[in-house]
């Protein structure tokens, strides 16, 4: 005997029982097209706006302020408090007819061509249908629905065709208001994010010297001495990766080349393995130690990692700035993000599509540095920030998995 279908969820707010009505969204409500018969002289300018692809894509509650104009026309319509805006193409059909709800009462603002509206007659929390519309059970529907092959599609009709499941009133406003009050969390989160990001900018231009300067805007207290001016092959054994191309295997030792370098450490998603003749052989000239800075060549210049423990690879197209203790290697690894660094780096770069820099040049980039103590409290400094930043982003994903996992349980 084949199971019956529940219709209620796996996790429900104390005092609410029973089922959740099933209900075909056409019979609830009717659709509307985007804008039409518009030319590109109409956008740009004018008294009226729409509401762009990419704010209904990206937000279960669109985002009122994230609009364009575009010149009135009566003969369009116009939205309304609580419509349901819905994206018609993708090129995934797991991102096909992704909604968003519109909750604003101005005037005079459309939709734009490549989505379109769905306008409902009976009253229900703004907030529930925007969340229920996007989790996992519905968006399911949707994925069954899209068609194409290059690029998928979903016509209004078949969103009418889909199905959503309705509790009481009170139910959906406490469904609403619980995951309203999480994108919350998630949105100051990642703005304490942004905030922290901006400062640990701001330091890094103030608390090392610009162009032609010998000493930073901002010093700790008690340093007052000019800082030292060195190339980096005097302070450090400059080295590059092998320039050969070792065949590749779909398992072996890591070979690390400047797309695998970004934002502080090896990214080994994308990554293609050798043998371990070639990981022996490649290693005999250019082995990564800890403490350690790589530094990408070629494509993505420029980007560094830091390696913090002990390394188990073999690099390509990556410079390769050994731990020498001739320097403090924590601040010469932030001394390479300065504004300083980075305009030699640009300044040094060759090719045309393809921008490279030669080791010759690296190891001819100007360092300057601070006497040991300063150089000690400078790359503390920075780390202390970092690892406020890293504490903030891994507690922002886990607010977005919980968000995921309540979509999940706490929708049928």
């Amino acid at each position: 005997m084949k199971d019956e279908k529940r219709l209620f969820p796996k996790r429900r707010f104390k005092g609410f029982v029973g089922e959740w009505k099933e209900i075909d969204l056409g019979s609830i409500g009717s659709t509307f097209s985007g804008l039409s018969g518009k030319t590109k002289n109409d956008f740009g300018h004018g008294t009226a706006e729409f509401v762009t692809y990419m704010n209904v894509f990206n937000n279960t509650i669109s985002n009122i302020n994230l609009t364009e104009k575009v010149v009135r026309d009566d003969k369009q319509t116009q939205l309304e408090y609580g419509d349901i805006l819905f994206t018609t193409s993708s090129e995934t059909p797991n991102e096909v007819g992704m909604s968003s709800v519109w909750l604003d009462k101005r005037p005079n603002v459309y939709l734009n061509s490549f989505c379109f509206g769905f306008r409902p007659t009976i009253k229900f929390d703004y907030y529930y249908i925007g969340y229920m519309l996007r989790a996992n059970s519905y968006r399911k529907q949707m994925e069954i629905l899209a068609q194409g092959i290059s690029r998928y599609n979903i016509s209004k009709a078949k969103v009418l065709e889909t199905v959503v499941l309705l509790p009481s009133v009170q139910e959906q406003q406490k469904i609403g208001e619980f995951f309203k009050l999480l994108d919350e969390r998630i949105t100051n989160q990642e703005r304490k994010i942004t905030k922290l990001n901006a400062l640990k900018s701001a330091y890094l231009t103030e608390m090392f010297p610009q162009e032609d300067e010998t000493v930073p805007k901002r010093r700790f207290k008690g340093f007052e001495d000019e800082w030292a001016n060195e190339l980096l092959s005097n302070i450090s054994d400059v080295r590059d990766g092998t320039h050969d191309s070792p065949k590749y295997y779909s398992e072996g030792y890591p070979f690390i080349t400047s797309k695998n370098v970004s934002d502080g450490y090896i990214n080994y998603e994308d990554i293609q393995y050798i043998s371990e003749e070639d990981f022996n052989q490649i290693n005999k000239r250019s082995k990564v130690d800890t403490n350690d800075i790589l530094m990408g060549m070629i494509g993505t210049v420029g980007n560094i990692a830091l390696i913090r423990e002990e390394p188990y690879f073999a690099i390509k197209n990556v410079a390769l700035i050994k731990d020498t203790k001739q320097v403090n290697q924590l601040y010469l690894y932030y001394f390479f993000q300065s504004n300083f660094l980075k305009k030699q780096l640009i300044d040094g770069m060759d090719g045309g599509t393809q921008k490279f820099i030669s080791l010759y040049k690296i190891r001819n980039l100007t360092i300057l540095i601070p006497n040991k103590n300063e150089q000690q409290k400078i790359g503390q400094f920075f780390k202390n920030l970092d690892d406020q930043i890293t504490t903030e982003e891994a507690k922002l994903e886990k607010l977005k998995q919980m968000k995921v996992a309540f979509l999940e349980e706490m929708f049928v």
